[in-house]
């Protein structure tokens, strides 16, 4: 039987980095049930070296404090090996700075554990998708970065509101995931959300079509 698509896109696999312990233990446990491939090692294994194979997505599983965490991924984010891989935290702390803080400094996305099993395993998917995606060229993935982020969209023509979620970002605008399609010039205006409600920053956009 031959592979199906959504497999191909993610060869390659996820790294955990954490300390050892039920949480990894629990992040690695539900992606492999998902059918990602995943290893995992602690901040001095990866550290210790510099020719790890370059994985699809980097997820932080972290259990310190905001300070810790805001390190932590600086030197991740510095490895080698890392460079340009999207990386995902997972972390207890919910307050909007930490979740905020995060993303600008070049996270993917940003989950309060004790995460959703399904919430987890979507970014992990969607994240190894765009790092893989036949379909990105290297000079797009160069100028976009992968983000995850929920956002309420208005659609001023149909005055309607629907969810979906920002996929990644450049400096030219950002790309959605909506279930309501939009038309090319499509008026909207873009809500962000925190990691568990909306932030009520909203963003004026008009459709400039997909891709």
């Amino acid at each position: 039987m031959g592979e199906d698509r959504a497999e191909v896109a993610r060869q390659g696999y996820a790294l955990i980095v954490g300390a050892d312990g039920p949480d990894r233990n629990w992040a690695a446990a539900t992606l492999q049930d998902a059918g990602l491939e995943v290893a995992a090692a602690t901040e001095a294994e990866i550290l210790a070296h510099e020719d790890w194979v370059p994985p699809t997505l980097v997820i932080l599983d972290d259990n310190g404090s905001a300070e810790e965490r805001k390190a932590l991924q600086k030197r991740l984010q510095k490895h080698p090996a890392f460079i340009g891989v999207p990386l995902l935290i997972l972390a207890y702390d919910a307050d909007i700075d930490s979740y905020t803080g995060a993303l600008t400094r070049g996270a993917a996305g940003y989950l309060v554990k004790p995460a959703n099993v399904d919430e987890f395993t979507a970014a992990a998917q969607k994240l190894c998708d765009w790092k893989r995606n036949a379909d990105r060229s290297e000079k797009r993935r160069r100028l976009r970065r992968p983000l995850l982020m929920k956002v309420d969209v208005d659609i001023r023509a149909r005055k309607v509101r629907v969810p979906g979620e920002l996929v990644d970002a450049s400096g030219a605008g950002c790309r959605l995931e909506l279930k309501e399609e939009l038309a090319v010039g499509d008026l909207v205006r873009i809500i962000l959300h925190g990691h568990d409600d909306s932030t009520h920053v909203a963003l004026g956009r008009r459709c400039a079509g997909t891709g």
